[in-house]
This record gives C-alpha cells, sequence and structure tokens, in this order.
C-alpha cells in the first residue's frame, strides 16, 4: 500500500499544501481574535511580508519532510516535495525581484 503511494505527484501535493496549513496554523494561534483571514492576508501583504512568510515556511515544512522521506527510503515522495520548493522559491524569487 505505502509502495503505491511513492509518487512525485504524493510528494509535490504534500509539499505545495503543507505551507499553507502552516499559514492557517500561524493564523489561528497567532491573529484569529483581532483579524479576519482576508484582513490577516491583506495586513501582510500590504506590509510586504507575505513573501517573506511562504519563504519561510516553506522551508520550515518542507526541509523536515524531504529529510523524513529520505529516511524512510521514499526518494520519489522526497523528490516532489523538493520540487514543490524549488517552485515556492521561483515564486519567491519573482515576487522580490520582479
Amino acid at each position: 500500500m505505502l509502495q503505491k503511494l511513492d509518487t512525485v505527484i504524493v510528494g509535490l501535493i504534500l509539499g505545495l499544501l503543507l505551507p499553507v496549513i502552516s499559514l492557517f496554523i500561524y493564523y489561528f494561534f497567532t491573529y484569529e481574535s483581532q483579524l479576519s483571514f482576508s484582513e490577516f492576508i491583506n495586513y501582510f501583504t500590504t506590509v510586504h511580508l507575505f513573501v517573506a512568510y511562504v519563504s519561510l515556511s516553506c522551508y520550515m515544512t518542507n526541509l523536515p519532510l524531504f529529510f523524513l522521506f529520505i529516511w524512510k527510503q521514499k526518494n520519489e515522495i522526497a523528490r516532489g516535495v523538493l520540487f514543490a520548493t524549488m517552485l515556492y522559491t521561483a515564486w519567491v524569487i519573482y515576487q522580490k525581484f520582479l
């Protein structure tokens, strides 16, 4: 069963969703009583913290996930997580410099 899940697509989905989930968790523990979620996103984009947070959350969540799958010898999932991290990195570079 677990061998069927060892695909790049599963790793890509996990690598793309985990930073978004961490954004929700950060919002609920920090700003839930003060701002609505749309105000939270608007605040982060106007203060120019959104790109910094996305890059930090991407690396903080995907790096342990990547090494966990390497350690468990699920190389295809790890490859998908790495590809998702590279997609986030390309988006951050685009947002910062263009």
